[in-house]
C-alpha cells in the first residue's frame, strides 16, 4: 500500500544519508536468506561452493546473489533449479557489464562458466556436539534456553533471528567428565531401543547453590534430522531431561521421590523425624486430610484405600523408618497431621512443577503446570515432572534450603568481545536452612540404612538420596545430592507401546533384564565423577526439634466413652487402636484401661490400645490375706463372686475354718469376671501344728 511504500522510502533515504550503497548492500547480503536455513553470503559460499565468500569467482558470486531473489526456486543444491539460476545469474552479470562494474572479458568468461555447485553439507551444531562429546541434548537445551529467553527479543521470531545472526560465543556449564561417566553408565545398562517397551533413561545434574547444569544424559543418541529419526529409533530429538518447551518431553511420574517434599513440610511444621507414625496399609477418610484452600477446609468426604510396596514394615514406626524404607502409610499419617495445601505450597517454593500442561480435563489443574493436589501425590508422586526439576529441588535440601533455577550458560560474548546479557539462574529460599538440614538428615539415613544404599559415595563424600518406583514399576528414580552437586536419574517408559489387542499403554520394567535397577548404576557413576571433581562437605547439623524423640504422658481415660478417649489421645499425637472388650467393673462400653496405661511417658505418635468394659467384672476385695478361708470366701461372696475354690500351699487337705489365706488369684484390686472362679491358697500344712 501507499502508506507502507512511503515509510520504506523515507527509511531508505535516511539509511542512504548515513551509509554508502556498497555498505548497505553488504549489510543486506550478510543477513539475507540463501535457501533452507542458510543466512548470509559467507554461509552461502561455504555451503554451495565449499569456499569463503572472498575467494568466490565472479560467476559463483553472481549465482549466489541470484538465489536471494527467490531462494526456493533458485537455490543450486536442487539440480532442476540450475537452469533458472543460470538465467538469473547471467542477467545480473549483464547489468554489471552495463554499469561498468566488470569488463567485457570478465563478462564473457563468467557467462561461459556452467553453474557447478560444490555442496558442503551443513551439519547441525548439536549433531556435531553429540558426535564429539555426547552432549547433543545439552547443546539443544542451550539453544532452546536462548530462544525462550526474552533478553534476546520480545517474540520467538526475533529471538531466533538474533541467535542465528548474533555471532555469539556461548560458554556453557557442562562438565565433560560427569557427562562421560553418565553416558558410559547409561549405555551399559539401558539400550537405546528394546522390544516391547519404549525405553528411556535420563540423568540431569545441577550445581548446588547456583543452578549450573553440569550433565544431561539419556539413552538415545541425539539427532534433529527427520530422516535419521524416522529410519533409526535409536536416535531422537526429544530431551527426556527437560520441560516440554526445552525439548519436547512431557516428564515422568516421580513416584516416591516426592516423599521428601512431604517430609520437608513435616519438619517445617515443627515435627521430628523420630516421631512415631502408623505405617500400615489401610483405608482412610478423605475428610482426615486438612486442606485450608479447599471447600469446607478438608480434601473431601469419601474414603480411599492404599497399600505399601513393602508390607514387611508394619505398625507404629519412626518417620525415619517410613522415609528410609519408603512406606506409604507413614507418609499418609504424616499428612493427616498437616495441611494438604501447605505441602503443595512447599513443593511450589522448591520450584517443582509439571513438565507439561495437565491434559486431564476432570482435574482442577487442567491446562496448567500446577501439581495435582490429591493425597496420593504426597507419597506416590503422580505428576509427570522433568529430571532437571527434581535435581534442582533436591539441591535445596543439600544447600541450606536455597533453590536455583537451572541454567546451562555461564556467559555469552558478542563479536566485539562484550558480554551479552541473558537470563541467569534465579535463587530463592525454598526452605528455611534448619528445615533443609532436617530433610538432609533423614535422606542420609535412606542412604545408610534404607532403600538408597546404592547412593553411597566411592570417595566418602556425604550423600542424601531418595528412590522412587511408580505403580507397576513403570518408572524408576534415584534423586539425591552432595553439598556440591544434585543429580536426578530416571529410567522407565518414555511413552506407551501398542499391545496385541490394539490398545496402548506403558509396561512394567520388571520384565526387561536389569532395567528396573539401572538407575542404581547410573546415579552413582555420575555422582562419583562429581565427587572426584568437586568433593563435598558434611551436611549441616539439624536442630534438636527436628531429630529428638518427643515424649508425651498418656492421660488416664478410664471411665470415658471410647470416642472421647480416642479424641483425647489423638489430640496428643497418639495413634489409637481398639483393643475390644475386657472384663471390667466400669460401666459397659466405657473405657476399662489402656496400654500403655495412663501416666506412662511414651514417644509422641506411639500406638495406644484402648480397651472397653464388658461390665461383667468387679474388683477383688482387699483384706483377704491372713483371714481364714471361710472368712475370705464370705467376703468374696458378699462382693458378688459366687465361685471360690480352696487349694493348699504345700499339700494337705484344706480346712476353711482354721487354715488361713496366703495368696489370692486373681489378686486383690484386680478386675475379675464375677461369674469366674477366685482361687484362695491356704496354709494347710501349718494348720496341723
Amino acid at each position: 500500500d501507499v502508506d507502507r511504500k512511503l515509510k520504506e522510502m523515507k527509511l531508505a533515504i535516511s539509511i542512504e544519508k548515513k551509509y554508502p550503497k556498497d555498505e548497505i548492500l553488504l549489510g543486506y547480503l550478510n543477513i539475507a536468506l540463501f535457501g533452507r536455513t542458510i543466512y548470509g553470503i559467507e554461509s552461502a559460499a561455504q555451503y554451495y561452493y565449499s569456499s569463503s565468500a572472498k575467494d568466490l569467482s565472479l560467476a559463483q558470486a553472481a549465482s549466489l546473489v541470484a538465489i536471494v531473489n527467490n531462494p526456493g526456486h533458485l537455490q543450486i543444491d536442487v539440480p532442476e533449479n540450475i537452469p533458472a539460476n543460470k538465467e538469473r545469474r547471467d542477467k545480473i552479470l549483464g547489468s554489471m557489464l552495463n554499469h561498468g562494474k566488470i569488463t567485457q572479458a570478465q563478462y564473457d568468461e563468467a557467462i561461459a562458466t556452467e553453474v557447478e555447485p560444490a555442496i558442503k553439507p551443513r551439519v547441525a551444531g548439536c549433531v556435531e556436539a553429540e558426535k564429539n562429546f555426547g552432549v547433543g541434548y545439552f547443546c539443544d537445551y542451550v539453544q532452546r534456553y536462548i530462544k525462550q529467553d526474552p533478553s534476546f527479543g520480545d517474540t520467538p521470531e526475533e529471538r531466533e533471528f538474533n541467535f542465528s545472526r548474533g555471532g555469539y560465543d556461548i560458554y556453557t556449564t557442562i562438565d565433560l567428565d560427569m557427562q562421560a561417566a553418565g553416558l558410559d553408565a547409561t549405555r551399559a545398562t539401558v539400550p537405546a531401543v528394546m522390544d516391547g517397551i519404549d525405553v528411556g533413561a535420563a540423568t540431569s545434574s545441577v550445581e548446588v547453590g547456583t543452578g549450573r547444569v553440569l550433565s544431561m544424559v539419556q539413552n538415545k543418541v541425539f539427532s534433529n534430522d527427520p530422516t535419521v529419526i524416522e529410519t533409526d529409533p535409536g536416535y531422537s530429538a526429544i530431551n527426556y531431561n527437560t520441560d516440554f518447551e526445552y525439548g519436547g518431553s512431557g516428564g515422568f511420574q516421580v513416584a516416591s521421590t516426592f516423599k521428601a517434599i512431604t517430609l520437608a513440610e513435616w519438619i517445617r511444621t515443627g515435627h521430628s523425624v523420630r516421631d512415631i507414625v502408623n505405617v500400615n496399609s489401610r483405608t482412610v477418610q478423605e475428610s482426615s486430610f486438612q486442606a485450608s484452600c479447599m471447600t469446607d477446609g478438608v480434601y473431601g468426604f469419601g474414603s480411599f484405600a492404599f497399600t505399601n510396596d513393602n508390607e514387611g514394615t508394619k505398625g507404629n514406626q519412626p518417620v525415619l523408618t517410613a522415609i528410609g524404607n519408603s512406606i506409604n502409610g507413614g507418609l499418609v499419617s504424616m499428612q493427616q497431621k498437616m495441611d494438604l495445601c501447605d505441602t503443595f505450597a512447599t513443593a511450589k517454593k522448591l520450584g517443582i512443577h509439571r513438565a507439561s500442561d495437565q491434559t486431564n480435563p476432570d482435574l482442577p489443574n487442567y491446562g496448567t503446570r500446577e501439581l495435582t493436589m490429591v493425597p496420593s501425590n504426597i507419597y506416590g508422586g503422580i505428576d509427570e515432572i522433568a529430571p532437571i526439576t527434581m535435581a534442582a529441588a533436591y539441591a535445596a535440601f543439600a544447600g541450606d534450603g536455597t533453590v536455583c533455577t537451572p541454567v546451562p550458560i555461564d556467559r555469552i560474548e558478542g563479536p566485539d568481545g562484550a558480554e551479552v546479557p541473558f537470563t541467569k539462574s534465579e535463587c530463592s529460599e525454598g526452605l528455611q536452612p534448619e528445615v533443609a538440614a532436617g530433610v538432609a538428615y533423614a535422606l542420609q539415613y535412606a542412604v545408610s540404612n534404607g532403600l538408597a544404599r546404592h547412593a553411597g559415595s566411592a570417595f566418602g563424600v556425604p550423600h542424601l538420596a531418595k528412590t522412587g518406583t511408580s505403580d507397576d514399576v513403570v518408572d524408576n528414580w534415584t534423586v539425591g545430592a552432595s553439598t556440591r552437586v544434585a543429580t536426578a536419574t530416571w529410567v522407565g517408559n518414555a511413552g506407551p507401546v501398542q499391545f496385541a489387542d490394539g490398545t496402548w499403554g506403558r509396561v512394567s520394567t520388571q520384565g526387561f533384564g536389569g532395567l528396573m535397577y539401572a538407575d542404581q548404576s547410573i546415579w552413582p557413576a555420575v555422582m562419583n565423577a562429581a565427587d572426584a571433581r568437586y568433593g563435598g562437605e558434611a551436611f549441616p547439623e539439624p536442630t534438636q526439634s527436628a531429630i529428638q524423640q518427643t515424649m508425651v504422658t498418656v492421660p488416664d481415660v478410664k471411665g470415658k466413652s471410647f470416642d472421647e478417649a480416642s479424641s483425647m489421645l489423638s489430640q496428643l499425637g497418639f495413634n489409637v487402636s481398639d483393643g475390644g472388650e475386657v472384663d471390667s467393673s466400669v460401666g459397659k462400653g466405657l473405657v476399662a484401661s489402656s496400654d500403655p496405661a495412663g501416666g506412662s511417658s511414651i514417644p509422641q505418635g506411639s500406638g495406644v490400645t484402648v480397651f472397653r468394659s464388658n461390665g461383667e467384672a468387679s474388683p477383688v476385695p482387699d483384706g483377704l490375706i491372713g483371714a481364714t478361708g471361710n472368712a475370705a470366701k464370705s467376703t468374696l461372696n458378699g462382693a458378688g463372686f459366687a465361685d471360690v475354690d480352696f487349694t493348699c500351699e504345700a499339700g494337705g487337705k484344706a480346712d476353711g475354718k482354721k487354715h488361713k489365706v496366703v495368696a489370692v488369684s486373681p489378686g486383690s484390686g484386680e478386675e475379675a469376671r464375677v461369674s469366674g472362679t477366685i482361687t484362695l491358697t491356704l496354709d494347710c500344712g501349718k494348720g496341723k501344728d
